[in-house]
């Protein structure tokens, strides 16, 4: 992800010095194309407890050059905010340019999927809906104060704020620029393993909805404990922040750019195949004010809606510039930086399953919940086999009533199979954190998985009560 530097807070840079400035070091460049792209945020996290180990607050800069030299391309990255340094910059790129191999030319693509993606355009997100103020002057004393009147006995928050500066400027009068913000929550409640867990992300305050998150952890945490191991294949109901967990691993192990380019991908090879349960729908969306929006991606390019799986049918991964002349398709609008395509915004699509009807069914097959996986591991990524931990496990008892709480689970599958073995996917989604909530997040309802074989009990992990 972001190559960043971690300085001492100050104030950020004012958008229209940043654009001045970059437009002067992109107008002095002598290749024959220029995109630099400035991301500057201001980050903190703040937790409930006594101990403040989560506790910290710090500004990441972070300069992505890409030049484009007699068909060549380099790229460098930097934390510099000199103009000098810039320009230092630009002529390292140019130097790689120069010494890069020729990149072919798109006489055809080397393997034709079957199906091709679908893209369409939406309407990009409103500005005002991006940037929340509240958010942007939040301390760690106010973040800390806002846990603390919300958190009750035996329970821990932890809450990350940012207020971040995207710039991107370019060769033939690119220019764009964003104030964004962004909150995550997360919610303990009780002690492992009969605790209670939420999550929950925002562009704002208010969008967080933060005592609706702490109830949601109040919901899930069990009155007992049962030590009982699960006899035989179960049936899983995993929360949203669950399926969010899965689809974030199938995102960066099978659809970003750098999987593909590595050979690793499960996707590859297999585009335009039914490779999961038709149930499963996964879009990316950079305009979905459902999610967190951001409005273009780290080269400029606009974000639009991008059906990555639909009705189980491999459509597309994130597509950078080398990919997409490997493909014979155009880029998808995801890049991350010059070499590196990630879709950031994704949307695992409801399904028609009411989650009190989905409990039932779960009940009904001696089903558990699952509250959290964390954490989770891809050992085998051409397979897509992972280990997790299950946490916030529940029995699901007739009619999908929660019963008691069973101890932490290890679980080892193949995800493919996972998202083959799918019940019904339900309908009321939850928006959750990615890898970084600045440039967006992830959207999943519940999902139910049969016939999981594979989970033993693992020990207590003091850390997670």
């Amino acid at each position: 992800m972001l190559d960043c530097r971690a300085v001492a807070p100050v104030d950020l840079t004012p958008l229209d010095e940043m654009v001045a400035r970059l437009q002067k070091v992109v107008a002095a460049s002598p290749a024959d194309g220029t995109v630099l792209s400035w991301i500057e945020v201001r980050r903190g996290r703040e937790g409930s407890a006594k101990r403040r180990r989560d506790s910290f607050e710090r500004l990441e800069r972070t300069l992505l050059v890409q030049v484009t030299e007699r068909g060549r391309l380099g790229y460098h990255r930097t934390g510099t905010v000199r103009a000098g340094e810039m320009e230092s910059a630009v002529r390292a790129a140019l130097a790689q340019a120069r010494m890069a191999p020729s990149t072919p030319a798109a006489n055809g693509p080397t393997s034709t999927p079957a199906v091709a993606p679908t893209a369409s355009p939406s309407a990009p997100p409103d500005p005002a809906s991006l940037f929340d103020e509240a958010l942007a002057e939040l301390s760690p004393e106010g973040a800390r104060d806002l846990l603390q009147k919300l958190a009750g006995k035996g329970e821990l928050a932890r809450l990350g704020w940012a207020e971040g500066r995207v710039v991107v400027v370019g060769s033939g009068g690119l220019a764009r620029s964003v104030r964004v913000t962004a909150a995550d929550l997360e919610v303990v409640r009780g002690r492992a393993p009969a605790a209670g867990r939420a999550a929950g992300a925002a562009r704002s305050l208010a969008g967080l909805a933060a005592a609706s998150i702490f109830e949601r952890a109040r919901s899930r945490e069990a009155p007992e404990t049962t030590g009982d191991t699960p006899a035989g294949p179960v049936t899983l109901l995993l929360s949203p922040e669950a399926a969010a967990t899965l689809v974030d691993l199938l995102n960066r192990q099978a659809l970003s750019s750098a999987a593909f380019h590595d050979g690793t991908s499960f996707f590859r090879g297999r585009l335009g195949d039914t490779v999961f349960h038709p149930a499963i729908n996964l879009r990316d969306d950079g305009n979905d004010p459902a999610g967190l929006p951001f409005p273009f991606d780290l080269l400029g390019a606009t974000k639009r809606s991008v059906d990555l799986v639909a009705g189980g049918v491999a459509l597309t991964p994130a597509i950078d510039e080398r990919l997409a002349k490997e493909l014979g398709r155009p880029s998808t609008a995801h890049a991350l930086s010059p070499d590196e395509a990630v879709a950031t915004h994704l949307f695992l699509l409801p399904g028609a399953g009411d989650d009190t009807e989905l409990a039932r069914q779960a009940g009904e097959r001696s089903g558990l919940f699952v509250g959290a996986l964390d954490p989770v591991e891809c050992f085998d990524p051409r397979r897509l086999r992972f280990r997790a931990v299950a946490r916030g496990v529940r029995r699901l008892e007739s009619g999908g009533v929660p019963g008691q709480a069973l101890p932490d689970l290890a679980w080892e599958d193949e995800l493919p199979e996972v998202l083959r073995r799918i019940l019904e996917v339900g309908r009321a989604a939850q928006v959750v954190a990615g890898p970084d909530p600045v440039l967006g997040g992830i959207s999943a309802p519940h999902l139910a998985v049969s016939e999981v074989a594979n989970l033993r009990h693992v020990a207590v992990d003091p850390s997670q009560t």
